[in-house]
């Protein structure tokens, strides 16, 4: 074989290899909008899934003026905390589930949890304060309030 019959074998070659991976790079492109297209129909059937079971209402509160105050918020607080501390914490959940969403955002700044986003969810905050509620008790547990 001459030189030139090498090279013309090898460009032939190379051609064919080329083609190939056009080819496979148009499968890989048609599987990758098959997959974003599946996990977009996963996500809202996950989000309608999860919506329905929710056990926080979704009334229309968001535009309802707070009813607490910078200062009532640590007492109504308060209130929460010893009620939990009593052994009432569903009484607490029934509680904190009939605030309106701006008694709850208040609650959680107050506390010094600012929510994450500017709009957060009823849920979110409803498990910041618990949260915070929970760590309370946790750590004094021992400690007497009343005597600080």
């Amino acid at each position: 074989m001459s030189k030139k019959e090498i090279l013309a074998a090898s460009e032939q070659e190379s051609g064919g290899l080329v083609e190939e991976i056009g080819e496979l790079k148009e499968i890989l492109r048609d599987v990758s909008r098959k997959l974003t297209r599946l996990e977009t129909q996963v996500k809202r059937g996950v989000l309608s899934a999860g919506s329905k079971t929710s056990d926080l209402p979704r009334g229309a509160d968001v535009n309802k003026p707070a009813n607490l105050s910078a200062a009532n918020v640590l007492e109504v607080y308060e209130e929460l905390r010893l009620q939990a501390k009593n052994g009432n914490e569903e009484e607490v959940r029934k509680k904190l589930l009939a605030m309106s969403a701006t008694d709850l955002n208040l609650m959680c700044c107050e506390l010094g949890m600012p929510p994450s986003s500017k709009n957060p969810s009823r849920k979110k905050m409803f498990e910041l304060i618990i949260g915070r509620i929970k760590q309370s008790l946790r750590l004094s547990r021992h400690i007497d309030r009343q005597t600080l």
